[in-house]
């Protein structure tokens, strides 16, 4: 199967590639560079993304996270005062 850019940079696909994809108007896909010749088309369905991004960050524990950072903090600071403290 051989298909053209036409002049405003568009590639139609042909329907029956579309149907066998379950690919719709309106669907997202993200296109990258597989090698100088090649590039990749992958369908993304942002709003099951968003979803899978939200339920992660709900799992998090912001009072140890909040720890950990002040933790690593004090650690950084300590090193810099004994570096300035010439020690």
């Amino acid at each position: 199967m051989t298909i053209k850019l036409d002049e405003n940079g568009r590639i139609q696909l042909p329907a029956d590639l579309r149907a066998k994809l379950n690919m719709n108007p309106g669907d997202e896909f993200v296109i990258g560079e597989a090698t100088s010749k090649t590039i990749l088309l992958k369908k993304m369905n942002l709003a099951v993304i968003m979803k899978g991004i939200i339920e992660e960050a709900q799992k998090v524990d912001l009072d140890k996270l909040e720890k950990e950072i002040e933790e690593e903090g004090n650690k950084i600071a300590r090193k810099n005062h004994k570096i300035f403290a010439g020690h």
